[in-house]
């Protein structure tokens, strides 16, 4: 057996086009000498292109639900060899989770396997369990954790694991060695659900790697001006309400094109809008693609543009990747104001914020970056300024390094 310092990551699967934070941060943990195994809850993979190696050089656990022979031997073996704890853990998720149907058939469904998970964490001598989202990932890594008996920890980030549905949130941050958020909204809200808790409870910024991000000043701007959007195609994404923007600045005669990153659902809705604003020469739905290109695409953009809005159930995202990226490559941004976007850009200080569901307002703050040059250079300065100074990768994850380290005891 190897030595009880491994730490076991549990994904929602891998790889994902929307949480490239996610492996950022474990393979700049893995850079600095972490001993890190990576498990995938669920099976699925999201690739760009016919990628020769899709999971990228890395190791992941993968497992069925139910029908294998390694998920019925460690089911087996926990229940003859921890018949308590096992069964005991099992009613503590169940009723944990009973207020949820949703979250109550993921607990069940997930059960099996992360028996056969837990299985492995021990022959490979797990130390400790993170889970990296608050829902289903921190479930599974509570449950490991307590047949293992080691610490587990998780980071909550926004929408789904954190406003939309708190079934067994409470619960989880109590027992957690550490919890981890990407934004302070965040913090305090956890915090007052669990409030003996309240220390344990960390801020840390996902960040970007500067070794990946154009510099600013580097790449040319393109000609015509580019308005750079990226996300999956969802409704609480708000590209139609970009696009109702763009059809509006059209119509003022600014010059533009819009390059929207990403896929989903909504694509033939927004094709239709496309049609309806007359704006087939001027916007781009550019589907799934590397990192990179985005990257790329960012840096060279006039402004990245987010038009996110808050769902009735409460789904809404936490600070946008894409916003730091962009600021961080010198390129002005704008967004929609939620809790999230206020806190990375300053209440407007580093970026422009403007109401959810307003194209009008959009296109206004849009035609300002567009065509006053003086407003774009302070705001593309400001938002430079902002993401280097708090949201660098390289030294964001030694916070979440120290913490692993005081919970494995070195």
């Amino acid at each position: 057996m190897e030595p009880r310092r491994r730490i076991a990551y549990l994904l929602t699967a891998y790889p994902t086009i929307t949480e490239t934070f996610v492996e950022g941060e474990f393979r700049a943990l893995a850079e600095r000498g972490m001993a890190i195994d990576l498990y995938a809850t669920r099976n699925f993979r999201e690739l760009v292109g016919e990628d020769p190696d899709p999971d990228r050089g890395l190791s992941i656990n993968r497992l069925p639900y139910f029908w294998s022979l390694e998920v019925w031997l460690a089911s087996g073996a926990f229940l003859l060899l921890r018949p308590w704890r096992t069964v005991g853990t099992f009613l503590r998720v169940v009723a944990g989770n009973a207020a949820s149907p949703h979250f109550l058939m993921q607990t069940v469904a997930l059960f099996p396997k992360t028996l056969a998970f837990a299985r492995r964490m021990e022959r490979r001598g797990t130390a400790h369990v993170h889970g990296t989202w608050g829902h289903y990932p921190a479930t599974c890594a509570y449950v490991a954790a307590r047949l293992l008996k080691v610490p587990f920890s998780f980071t909550a980030h926004a929408g789904l694991d954190v406003y939309a549905d708190q079934t067994f949130l409470k619960q989880k941050i109590s027992s957690a060695r550490f919890v981890l958020t990407c934004m302070d909204g965040n913090r305090r809200l956890l915090a007052e659900l669990a409030p003996e808790a309240s220390d344990r409870i960390h801020t840390v910024y996902h960040g970007v790697t500067l070794s990946a991000i154009p510099p600013a000043g580097t790449m040319p701007r393109a000609e015509p001006p580019e308005i750079v959007s990226a996300g999956r195609l969802v409704p609480e994404k708000g590209f139609v309400d970009l696009i109702a923007a763009c059809g509006l600045l059209r119509r003022r005669g600014i010059v533009f094109r819009l390059r929207i990153f990403g896929d989903g659902p909504e694509r033939s809705r927004l094709e239709d809008a496309i049609r309806s604003e007359n704006l087939g020469d001027a916007v781009i739905l550019e589907g799934f693609a590397p990192h990179r290109r985005i990257l790329e695409a960012a840096a060279r953009a006039t402004v990245v543009a987010l038009a996110s809005f808050e769902l009735p159930q409460k789904y809404l995202d936490g600070m946008a990747n894409v916003l730091v990226e962009a600021m961080a490559c010198g390129t002005a941004v704008v967004s929609t104001s939620y809790s999230g976007s206020r806190e990375l850009l300053l209440d407007g200080k580093a970026g422009l914020l403007v109401p959810q569901r307003e194209p009008a307002r959009l296109a206004e703050a849009l035609e300002t970056l567009l065509t006053r040059p003086e407003v774009r250079e302070e705001l593309r300065r400001s938002g430079s300024r902002r993401a280097l100074a708090d949201f660098v990768r390289e030294r964001n994850v030694g916070r979440i390094e120290a913490l692993f380290q005081e919970s494995l005891g070195g």
